[in-house]
């Protein structure tokens, strides 16, 4: 139930017509804040912010400096400011260590990397005028700890939870916070999608939601609760952070 714990912020999300950027907007919305989304996929992101009812929406690329610097001065004229920005933008894949092409690695490093470097880039300026302000960005349990044939993924993921805590000492006499979330196996349309491609989909299903201590996918619902609390004043004395919602999978 909507509480207004997070009445007033004005949101900028990256990634947000989908998965854990959707799933942040709908919580942040629900407890009072106004959002703007912004993604790749014009037709996905203008669903979401008329589902939703969204301040505004914008097709974009979040690793091009131009898209970045274009989206968010919308975003703060539709909402009359930015003080919140929620990075959920990024990209996977299998790259063996010895058996992956440079384009590959770089691919996957720039998808992570380059989206929270641009985004907090063109925010900041409005996030400093507001007085304060929090930016989380999405990282994965995989910025943690390592995992067979994810060199670039795993690589990325820590140099985002490395930017987080940089920026957070940074900002933080500004009275910015920054951290990232680190989830588990989440169990969003495009993970369902790539797992119905295995030859059996189900038991890679299995097998995902098994390899975390709490036997089960994260759901969207708990990642949107996160995001609240990491725009709330609730979490005014947390910054710097990379936060696991794994289940469990790296306390081992």
């Amino acid at each position: 139930m909507a509480d207004g714990r997070v009445s007033g912020k004005r949101c900028l999300i990256w990634g947000g017509g989908s998965g854990i950027g959707r799933a942040g907007a709908e919580a942040l919305l629900r407890d009072g804040a106004a959002v703007f989304l912004a993604g790749r996929r014009g037709a996905v992101v203008a669903e979401a912010a008329a589902v939703l009812g969204a301040a505004g929406h914008a097709a974009a690329d979040a690793t091009l400096d131009a898209d970045v610097a274009r989206v968010t001065a919308a975003a703060a004229q539709a909402m009359g400011g930015i003080d919140t920005l929620l990075i959920s933008a990024g990209q996977g894949g299998v790259t063996p260590t010895g058996a992956t092409s440079e384009a590959a690695f770089q691919s996957i490093i720039d998808q992570n990397l380059r989206p929270v470097f641009l985004a907090v880039h063109h925010a900041l300026p409005h996030i400093r005028d507001a007085g304060q302000g929090a930016i989380i960005a999405i990282s994965s349990m995989y910025g943690l700890v390592g995992q067979r044939e994810r060199l670039a993924y795993c690589a990325a993921k820590a140099g985002v939870n490395g930017m987080v805590r940089a920026m957070a000492l940074d900002l933080a006499e500004a009275r910015i916070r920054v951290n990232a979330v680190c989830p588990g196996f989440v169990e969003t349309d495009l993970a369902l999608a790539v797992a119905a491609q295995e030859a059996d989909p189900q038991a890679s299903l299995r097998a995902k939601r098994a390899m975390h201590p709490i036997p089960r996918g994260g759901t969207l619902a708990e990642m949107g609760a996160i995001v609240v609390y990491l725009v709330s004043d609730e979490s005014a004395f947390m910054t710097g952070q990379a936060i696991a919602v794994d289940g469990g999978y790296t306390a081992r």
